[in-house]
């Protein structure tokens, strides 16, 4: 036995220990189900909220739970969906669709607020089974927490000719497995003790993209009351390349089939989930009209954005994972910073952007290309905010996480500092799983920010007692909060020059 079973298996030894009792069974779509009691919360693992998605399920939309007899044992997590990325472990199947609730057992009769978690990871990989996605101290603060699995890459975003002849579903297949996921949520979740008209969504990234999407969508219209997006939003406007449309999709997906020798939908679903891993693809968000109508600027333009609360932000350090994931470093020189800066802004940057984000030499391209990532990014969420409150779509709330947390044990290639989703242990209060030397200050923020956005799921305001005012935004710089310790508040830059990033 190598060490990394025997740490499993006696890990899997202490949680059972820890699960002390078996909760009552309750009924849900397709059956009874029976949890777990444990440390003063009942906890469901691998709820199904639809048919499983293969054989000629495969790329449809989610279809109802099949039903089961006698009581479920929900007591462990279902299986990652399949991906490509090497990080999420095993077990993965095609066979996902299911979701994870953690409630106060005081909540029992009760309705308590319910947050529903979307994952980030591009729309290439992710898991509601990530121990960082563990919903067990944000439900201490008196809401019901809900994770949930939704198809990614090849499998969750895939367009074909053949998928348009079927019907209306022609890719967004993962963004629908978050519908059904939320309709479920409709329709069950007062049997948890959760209250189906106060539903917020959450998610980072990939995830706060959806999360856009989700407001914009009328499939999803009166599933949700309230809204929160951490570092993600969908494409603001045409232009951008975070989307595509269907018949670009439909010819990228008969091209990718062609390459499997597969042209036809029916030959594709009879090839194994391995055979099409290989098969590199690319996942976009499709503009449909069915699930996706356009950007966000135009359905904001044309009053198609449900009326909700709305609290979105992003990080200080995040430029520095979006624009290496976004760039060739091997080929940083001044000579081409004007093409990079063009890649990253969307447009040709005009000269006084170029003044405001200087070079002078080769050695400062790359962290020039950082800064104006992150404002870049920056400016792609207040330009939500803006929107969303002009249009009088309801109050936004919009964050900077300055917080620089604790270092590392180990080397930090990804998320380093207030990187790219550094705020998600916070927001879940989960630094515990985390074996880093904590400050103080790291906890502070953890209670602080865990009980901002759970008072926002109880009420709309993050607003409560013993908390630093948060300011409704109003398009000034004073109203976006700036969440770190007091040195890091004070030490935090205004926002910037937008109007250079917009480039009109």
């Amino acid at each position: 036995m190598t060490y990394r079973t025997l740490a499993a298996t006696l890990l899997a030894a202490l949680l059972a220990m820890t699960a002390t009792a078996h909760g009552e069974p309750i009924r849900v779509d397709g059956g009874r189900i029976e949890g777990t009691v444990k440390d003063g919360l009942r906890v469901w693992q691998g709820i199904p909220f639809a048919a499983p998605p293969v054989g000629d399920l495969r790329w449809r939309a989610p279809q109802p739970v099949v039903p089961w007899q006698g009581v479920k044992q929900t007591t462990a997590f279902a299986p990652a969906c399949r991906q490509s990325a090497p990080w999420i472990p095993f077990p993965q199947s095609e066979d996902c669709l299911y979701l994870n609730v953690w409630a106060p057992e005081a909540a029992k009769g009760e309705k308590l607020p319910v947050m529903v978690w979307l994952y980030g990871g591009g729309f290439y990989f992710g898991t509601a089974t990530q121990p960082l996605y563990d919903g067990a101290h944000m439900a201490r603060h008196g809401v019901i927490v809900v994770t949930l699995n939704y198809r990614v890459g090849v499998f969750g975003f895939f367009s074909h000719p053949d998928l348009a002849a079927e019907g209306k579903v022609d890719g967004n297949q993962g963004v629908l497995d978050q519908i059904a996921a939320l309709q479920w949520v409709k329709h069950n979740i007062a049997a948890f003790g959760g209250d189906p008209g106060r539903v917020t969504i959450f998610g980072e990234s990939a995830g706060a993209e959806s999360v856009s999407v989700l407001t914009t969508s009328p499939l999803a219209k009166g599933l949700f009351q309230r809204a929160i997006a951490e570092s993600g939003v969908m494409p603001l406007d045409p232009g951008e390349t975070k989307s595509i449309a269907r018949s670009a999709a439909d010819i990228d997906g008969l091209g990718w089939g062609m390459g499997l020798n597969a042209p036809h939908l029916a030959d594709l679903r009879k090839l194994d989930a391995d055979t099409l891993l290989r098969q590199p693809w690319g996942p976009h968000l499709v503009v449909d009209d069915y699930l996706v109508r356009s950007d966000l600027t135009t359905a904001y333009k044309a009053g198609r954005v449900g009326h909700v609360p709305l609290l979105l932000g992003w990080n200080a350090d995040e430029g520095k994972d979006l624009a290496g994931e976004a760039l060739n470093h091997e080929t940083l020189t001044v000579a081409r910073y004007p093409e990079l800066a063009a890649g990253l802004i969307g447009h040709t940057p005009s000269q006084a952007l170029l003044e405001a984000y200087p070079v002078k030499t080769d050695a400062d391209v790359k962290p020039m290309l950082f800064k104006l990532m992150n404002d870049a990014w920056s400016w792609h969420m207040w330009t939500w905010a803006t929107l969303h409150t002009t249009s009088g779509s309801g109050p936004a709330y919009v964050y900077a996480f300055v917080h620089i947390p604790a270092a590392p044990r180990t080397a930090c290639s990804y998320g380093c500092g207030a990187g790219h989703g550094a705020e998600i242990p916070f927001v879940y209060d989960q630094l515990a799983q985390d074996p880093r030397t904590w400050s103080a200050d790291d906890h502070m923020m953890a209670e602080r920010m865990v009980t901002y956005w759970t008072n926002f799921a109880r009420t709309g305001n993050p607003n409560g007692p013993g908390l630093p005012l948060w300011p409704g935004f109003d398009g000034k710089d004073a109203s976006v909060m700036r969440l770190g310790s007091d040195g890091e508040v004070k030490a935090a830059p205004s926002l910037p020059d937008y109007k250079l990033i917009e480039g009109h």
